[in-house]
Formats: structure tokens, C-alpha cells, sequence
């Protein structure tokens, strides 16, 4: 959904998560080295060992050196309860006030990885731990982050979505760590162009929400191996997520949001979209409750065309402002 729990109504449905995320040419494509000689496995392999490689950097010398060391200069993280921290030295300054690693050594890795057809753009969903005293490692977040492959060569994240978790996600067994849907004729257009494609299909997105309800909106919206960070052990599918998200009647919860940020790839397939969202329900006397939350959301291009996203997720935002 837009954030890991919008309102008391989602947190009592899905379980709580814890204390409170075919090869291009031409535009795009050229932006990263060498990446026509890369076969998708290998683009694939070159994000996990980024990731692997950002974990171990924070388990060695702490989150905010290693968010600073991997992050772009205009990367985005979302953590519970404020807005967006933007920038490098943004993040570095906040992870250092709120170390991730505040319990003991932090570490993290995903349960889904994948990339664009021009190795562009990339992202991650994963679980966080914490070792404390050098023998007891256990879960403490949840993460989605979007990458972005730089000129160099090297993968540097765009985007992080974190938050707390007592359990760690466990995909049912034969969910693929990558897509293996068909993927859509290739293409070769401007990043912006992409964009634009994937912010009007999360806005017909919203539109759904607020006319058939938050419920059919993330069916309908769903790759058929989308996977949501929430619940006890995350959602994965699109079976999955429709009868999760049953409860959610337009009746229910008033979910409507837009997208304010975003970046894609120039191969056409992959794209995300960062923005603010407002969930209104009742409270138990009956009265509105209004919550402000940021979010970000992975888009991946159907065979057919059609955009759908395949993760979302966010956190609480102090007002209407951001992300």
C-alpha cells in the first residue's frame, strides 16, 4: 500500500510489522558502461553484490557511513514519522543521530532483486537484522530501495523506504528472487518520457482507489508476482494480495495519493514513483482519522503494455508537505 500501515484499520487487518520498503539503445541506455555486453543475469548479479556489498559496509562502519557511500547525491530516504531526508549529507546526518545499528551490528538482505532490460535502473526488497553480543541475530526492518546505475558503472541507490519489523519476510516457495514474466517488446525513449508513462498509470492508480476502493485498486494495479513488505511474513502475488486486501472496501478507508518524484528506465520497462498520500477512516467513536504518509512504488511494464507496480510501501509523514 502507500506506507507499511495506513491507519489502525491496515494495521488490524495485515498484522502489525513491527515498532514504528531485451537490451536498450539510445536514451537511457547509454548511461551505463559496457551494459550492451551484459546479459540481465549478469546485470542482476552486479545489483545483488551492490547490495550485499552496502550491507557489509554498514555492518563494518556503521549505516550513516554506509548510506554515504552508496547513496546518490540526490537520494531519497523515507523512514516513520517525518519527512523524507533528501540528499547524501541529509541522510549521513540523520542515520547518525538514529543509527540503524543502535542495538548491534545491522545487516541486511533481499528477498527480491531486479533490473531494467538496459541495466539502468534497478530495485530491492529485503529484511534487515540486527546481531547483538556477537551471537543473537534477529529481525528488526523491512526495506524497499530503488537503484540507479551510474555513468561509472556502479549501482548507487535513488530511493530507500525503511521500517521496523519483529519478523523477517519468507517468500512462499517457487516466488523467483527475479522476474520471470514475459517481458514487453523492447523500446527505446527518453527516461522522462518513461516517467511520465508510469506517474499517469499511478494516478489512474489513485483514481481507482478513490472511486472502487483501496482494495480492488491494488488487485487490479498488481503484476502477478507483485509482492507487498507487510504482514506477518510479506505478500507475495497477486492472489495474495487480493485477498489481503478484501477488507478494504471504499466504505472502509479513503486512500488517494500523487506522485511528486520518480525516475526510469530508457529501455521503457521499469520506472518508480515517489510521493504523498493521505488514508482517511473512522476511529472507533466513528469520527475521521486522517493520515499522511509518503511512499514509494516499482513499476514494471506488462507484456501487454499495461504498467503495474510489483512493490510499494512507505511510512508516516508528520503533515500534508514532501515526500
Amino acid at each position: 500500500m502507500k506506507r507499511m500501515f495506513a491507519g489502525a484499520l491496515v494495521v488490524a487487518a495485515l498484522g502489525t510489522l513491527g515498532c514504528g520498503g531485451a537490451k536498450g539503445s539510445g536514451p537511457g541506455a547509454e548511461a551505463a558502461t559496457g551494459t550492451a555486453r551484459q546479459s540481465l543475469e549478469e546485470l542482476r548479479a552486479g545489483l545483488r553484490a551492490a547490495e550485499q556489498a552496502m550491507s557489509d559496509a554498514a555492518e563494518r562502519s556503521g549505516s550513516a557511513q554506509a548510506f554515504a557511500d552508496f547513496v546518490a547525491d540526490d537520494a531519497v530516504l523515507m523512514v516513520e514519522g517525518a519527512y523524507a531526508q533528501k540528499g547524501r549529507e541529509a541522510i549521513r546526518a540523520w542515520l547518525a543521530e538514529h543509527p540503524l545499528e543502535a542495538e548491534g551490528k545491522v545487516r541486511w538482505a533481499p528477498v527480491r532483486w531486479d533490473v531494467s532490460a538496459d541495466g539502468t535502473l534497478g530495485y530491492s526488497v529485503g529484511n534487515a537484522s540486527v546481531e547483538s553480543g556477537g551471537t543473537s541475530l534477529r529481525p528488526a526492518g523491512r526495506y524497499i530501495t530503488a537503484w540507479k546505475r551510474q555513468p561509472d558503472g556502479q549501482w548507487r541507490v535513488a530511493v530507500a523506504v525503511r521500517n521496523a519489523a519483529k519478523t523477517g519476510m519468507t517468500p512462499p516457495a517457487g516466488f523467483a528472487s527475479s522476474s520471470t514474466l514475459p517481458a514487453p517488446a523492447p523500446r527505446a525513449l527518453a527516461p522522462a518520457q518513461v516517467l511520465e508513462e508510469a506517474k499517469a498509470a499511478d494516478r489512474a492508480f489513485s483514481e481507482r482507489s478513490t472511486t472502487e476502493g483501496m482494495g480492488k485498486a491494488f488487485t487490479a494495479y498488481a503484476a502477478e508476482d507483485a509482492m507487498l513488505p507487510l504482514g506477518s511474513a510479506g505478500i507475495f502475488g497477486r492472489e495474495a494480495i487480493a485477498k489481503a486486501y478484501a477488507p478494504f472496501t471504499l466504505e472502509a478507508i479513503d486512500l488517494r495519493w500523487e506522485p511528486v518524484l520518480g525516475d526510469a528506465a530508457g529501455s521503457g520497462d521499469l520506472a518508480y514513483t515517489v510521493g504523498r498520500a493521505v488514508a482517511t477512516s473512522k476511529n472507533d467513536q466513528g469520527q475521521p482519522e486522517v493520515d499522511h504518509v509518503k511512499y514509494l512504488t516499482v513499476w514494471r511494464r506488462q507484456a501487454d503494455g499495461e504498467w503495474r507496480y510489483v512493490t510499494d510501501g512507505g511510512n508516516s509523514s508528520p503533515g500534508p508537505q514532501g515526500p
